[in-house]
C-alpha cells in the first residue's frame, strides 16, 4: 500500500499516469510456511516519487492524497545494446519503482487549485486541437503547444525521427521564447515599463511551463528567459554565455542524473552551438565580405547561407549526442530544417490563435487549424520524399566515449583557434582531426574478428553474426512474451552496432518465437535495417507460417533461397554451414524439422540448434562430425531436447539458453541443465544475463571472450558487484562468473 500525494497526471487511452509524491509504501507478505506471518517482512519506507499505473477510471486531483493497492516493481534497465532503459529515464527524473493499481481511493480531497486549473485546461484544450485539427494532425498539434505526444499517430512520430526534425515534437526553447517573449514585448509596449513586462512575462511562462510540464528544455528556456528578461528590467546587457551556464547549473542541481539524457545533451549542445559556434563562423565571414556597407545589404541567399550555417553548427555541436543515443544520421536533416524551423513559428502562431479564435469565432478558429494542417502536410510530404534519396539515413552504431571525447576537444580547439588569425587549413584539419576519431570509434567502422550475440529477446530466439570484412547474419529474430520485439529490441540493437543491412537472415521454423521481429524488420526496411536474403530449410518441410513468410519477403523486394545439408554461406574467415534438416530422411514440420547451422571461423566453431528435438536431433546426433565449443541450446532448454547422445559427440565447453524470464513454460528445465554440468559446459542464459555476447579478435579458441552485457550506466556509474562480467575461455575446467555449472 502506498500513501502519497499527487504531483503529476498524464493521460492515455485506456489508463492514466499518476505521479504520488512523499510516499509513505507498507508492504506486508506472508511466509509459506502454514502461512505464519513474519514480522520481518513488514515494512514502512518513504520515497520521494512513485509512478501509478490506473485504469479504474478514477478522478484524480493534483494535490489529493491518494492510497493505492499494487504490486511493485522497479523499472529495469535496457537488456540489450541500443535498447531502452526505463530505468536510467525514470531514474533521471527521481523516480525508481512504480505500480498498476488494483485499488485507489482519496484520502484528502484538498488540491492545489491553481495547477488543477492549468492540468484541466490542458485536457480541454488538447480536446480542442484533436476535433478541430483531426486525429493525425492533432496529435502532433498537442506535442507541439501541449507537450503531450501520446496522441501522436506512431508512424508519423518515426517519420519525424528518421528525418532529423523530432525537435518539431518537443516542447523546445523556440516554443518558450516564442510565447515568453510575445507575451513580454506586448506587455512592455501598452504599458511602456520593463518592470511590468518583465514580471508579467515570466509570471505567464512559468504557468504555461506548470501547465505542459517541466521538462529538461523547458525548464533550461525558462531560466534563460529569466536572465534575458531580468537583464532588461534592471538595464544590464544579456550575456549569452553567462546565461547558458546559469541554465545548465540550475537544471543539474534540480535533476543530477538528467546530464545523460539526450534531452539535456542536445538541447544545451544546439544553444551551445549558435551561442559559441556560429558567431565565430559569422564574425570570421563577415571580415572577409569587407565594408560594413555591404553587410547591410542582405539578400535572401545570404539569409539562406546563414541559416544554413547555423544548421551546421547545431549539427557539430550536437553530433556526438545524436550519434550515441539514436546511432545514425539523418543525411538531409539540415536542409530540411532549413524548410522546418522558419516554418515552426507559423504554426505555433496559427496554433495559439486558432485555439483561441475557436471559443470566441469557430469558423475563423478552423480556417487557422487548416493553415497548420497544410504546414503539417507540407512536413509529411518532405520527410516521405526524402526517404527516397539515397543514402538518407547513415546507421553508424554507438561510438565509444573516447572517441567523443576526442571529438569534443578538437571541437573545443577549432573554437579557440577560430579567434585567432591562423591559417584555415589548420582549424579544418583540427576539425577533421576529430571528425576521424568520432567516425572510428563508431562500430560500423571499429569492429575486428568474430562477433556472436545473443540477444535476450524474452522467450524466443535471436542471433546476431558478423565478421570484419565479411558477411552479416541473424538467424531467428522473434518472441511471445515480448510485443514488438523486432522494433525494440532487435532493430536498436542493429543499428547500435552499426549494421545497416542483413546479408543472411536464417529462419530455423516457422513458430513465432523465432519469426515474428523478422516480420517487423521486413515490413520496416525503408526506416530501419534492410535484409538482403532470407535463407530457408528445404521447402519440402515448410509449414504454413514459412510459406506465408516467403511471400512476405519476395514482396518487399527481398531474396529467397532455401538451404539443405552440405551447403554454406561464406564470408571473409566466417563459414556458415547447414547439418540439418534432411528432407530425405525427415518428414515432419514443426520442431525437429528446425534448420541447423554450424559457424566456423579459423579454430573456433558454434552449433546454432534452432528448437530441434525428438528425431530431428536423433538424425543431428548422427549427422555431427566434430566438437564444438559453443552451443546454443535447443528448444530454449527444454528437456525434450539436448540428449545425453547428443552433448556426447558435440562436447560444449559454454552452453548458451536463449530464455524469457519467469516464463510459464519453465525454461531451462532442470534436467537439461543437469545433463549440461555432467558434460563440465558453462552455461549462460539470457534470462539472467541479458544479450551474451561472443568476441574473437584471432582466430584461436583461446581468444574467444564472453560479455555479458553491461549497460552504460553499469559500465562507468556504478561498481558492479558480483564478480566481472568479462572471462576468457575455454579451459575444460573454465568457470564463468555468474553462470551455472
Amino acid at each position: 500500500m502506498v500513501t502519497g500525494q499527487v504531483c503529476q497526471i498524464e493521460q492515455a487511452s485506456d489508463y492514466q499516469m499518476v505521479y504520488l509524491k512523499n510516499n509513505s509504501i507498507c508492504r506486508q507478505n506472508i511466509s509459506f510456511q502454514k502461512n505464519q506471518k513474519d514480522d520481518n517482512l513488514n515494512q514502512e519506507i518513504q520515497e520521494p516519487y512513485i509512478l501509478v499505473f490506473d485504469d479504474s477510471g478514477q478522478i484524480i486531483r493534483l494535490g489529493n492524497q491518494v492510497q493505492v493497492w499494487g504490486k511493485l516493481k522497479f523499472f529495469e534497465r535496457e537488456r540489450n545494446p541500443g535498447g531502452f532503459s526505463q530505468k536510467a529515464y525514470y531514474q533521471s527524473r527521481g523516480i525508481w519503482a512504480y505500480l498498476w493499481s488494483s485499488k485507489m481511493q482519496c484520502i484528502d480531497e484538498n488540491s492545489y487549485q491553481c495547477r488543477d486549473f492549468l492540468n484541466r485546461l490542458r485536457l480541454r484544450w488538447k480536446e480542442l486541437l484533436l476535433e478541430t485539427a483531426g486525429e493525425e494532425y492533432g496529435g502532433v498539434l498537442c506535442a507541439v503547444i501541449l507537450g503531450d505526444k501520446r496522441q501522436i499517430d506512431t508512424e508519423m512520430k518515426e517519420l519525424y525521427q528518421v528525418n532529423g526534425i523530432a525537435h518539431v515534437l518537443a516542447i523546445s526553447g523556440l516554443h518558450l521564447s516564442f510565447v515568453g517573449l510575445g507575451f513580454y514585448q506586448m506587455i512592455r509596449r501598452a504599458t511602456g515599463s520593463y518592470l511590468l513586462g518583465g514580471a508579467a512575462g515570466i509570471s505567464f511562462l512559468l504557468l504555461y511551463i506548470l501547465m505542459i510540464g517541466s521538462s529538461v528544455s523547458a525548464i533550461r528556456a525558462l531560466i534563460m528567459f529569466c536572465i534575458r528578461v531580468g537583464a532588461d528590467m534592471s538595464g544590464r546587457v544579456y550575456d549569452a554565455a553567462t546565461s547558458v551556464a546559469v541554465a545548465a547549473a540550475g537544471v543539474i542541481i534540480w535533476r543530477p542524473l538528467s546530464f545523460y539524457d539526450a534531452g539535456f545533451q542536445l538541447s544545451f549542445g544546439a544553444v551551445c552551438g549558435i551561442i559559441f559556434l556560429y558567431p565565430l563562423i559569422e564574425g570570421k565571414k563577415a571580415e572577409s565580405q569587407g565594408s560594413a556597407a555591404g553587410k547591410e545589404k542582405r539578400s535572401l541567399i545570404t539569409d539562406v547561407k546563414d541559416s544554413f550555417m547555423a544548421s551546421l553548427c547545431i549539427q557539430a555541436a550536437t553530433l556526438p549526442a545524436i550519434l550515441f543515443h539514436y546511432c545514425e544520421i539523418p543525411v538531409y536533416s539540415v536542409l530540411l530544417n532549413l524548410i522546418v524551423i522558419p516554418l515552426m513559428s507559423l504554426l505555433l502562431v496559427f496554433g495559439f490563435a486558432g485555439s483561441f479564435l475557436c471559443l470566441l469565432w469557430q469558423n475563423g478558429g478552423m480556417l487557422c487549424m487548416q493553415f497548420c494542417g497544410l504546414i503539417l502536410k507540407l512536413y509529411e510530404l518532405l520527410c516521405r520524399g526524402i526517404r527516397h534519396f539515397p543514402k538518407h539515413q547513415l546507421i553508424t552504431g554507438k561510438p565509444d566515449i573516447l572517441g567523443i571525447l576526442l571529438y569534443c576537444l578538437s571541437l573545443l580547439g577549432c573554437m579557440f583557434l577560430l579567434r585567432g588569425n591562423i591559417h584555415r587549413i589548420i582549424k579544418a584539419g583540427t576539425y577533421v582531426v576529430g571528425m576521424l576519431a568520432l567516425i572510428l570509434a563508431c562500430p560500423a567502422v571499429n569492429h575486428r574478428g568474430l562477433e556472436v550475440t545473443f540477444l535476450d529477446v524474452g522467450q524466443g530466439d535471436g542471433i546476431f553474426i558478423r565478421e570484419r570484412g565479411g558477411i552479416t547474419c541473424l538467424i531467428d529474430g522473434g518472441s511471445s512474451d515480448v510485443s514488438k520485439v523486432g522494433k525494440y529490441r532487435i532493430e536498436p540493437f542493429l543499428k547500435a552496432r552499426g549494421v545497416s543491412e542483413i546479408d543472411y537472415a536464417f529462419i530455423t521454423h516457422g513458430d513465432s518465437d523465432h519469426i515474428s521481429g523478422l516480420e517487423e524488420l521486413m515490413e520496416r526496411q525503408d526506416i530501419g535495417v534492410k535484409i538482403s536474403c532470407v535463407v530457408f530449410p528445404e521447402q519440402t518441410l515448410w509449414d504454413e507460417k514459412l510459406t506465408e513468410l516467403c511471400t512476405m519477403a519476395q514482396k518487399q523486394g527481398t531474396r529467397t533461397v532455401v538451404m539443405s545439408p552440405g551447403k554454406q554461406v561464406t564470408g571473409k574467415n566466417l563459414i556458415v554451414s547447414c547439418l540439418a534438416p534432411d528432407g530425405n530422411k525427415l518428414a515432419e514440420t514443426g520442431n525437429a524439422a528446425s534448420l541447423v547451422l554450424g559457424a566456423s571461423y579459423g579454430e573456433i566453431d558454434v552449433l546454432l540448434t534452432g528448437d530441434v528435438e525428438g528425431e530431428g536431433e536423433e538424425l543431428l546426433t548422427a549427422a555431427v562430425e566434430k566438437e564444438y565449443e559453443v552451443l546454443k541450446v535447443a528448444h530454449h532448454g527444454s528437456k525434450n531436447s539436448t540428449s545425453e547422445e547428443f552433448l556426447e559427440i558435440v562436447h560444449p565447453k559454454l552452453a548458451v539458453i536463449s530464455a524469457g524470464r519467469d516464463n510459464r513454460y519453465g525454461h531451462p528445465h532442470e534436467e537439461t541443465l543437469k545433463r549440461l554440468r555432467d558434460k563440465e559446459a558453462a552455461v549462460l542464459t539470457t534470462a539472467e544475463s541479458g544479450a551474451i555476447i561472443l568476441k574473437a579478435d584471432g582466430k584461436e579458441v583461446g581468444d574467444l571472450k564472453i560479455i555479458r552485457y553491461q549497460s552504460f550506466y553499469e559500465k562507468y556509474g556504478k561498481k558492479f558487484t558480483g564478480g566481472g562480467r568479462t572471462s576468457k575461455v575455454f579451459a575444460p575446467s573454465a568457470s564463468v562468473p555468474g553462470a551455472g555449472g
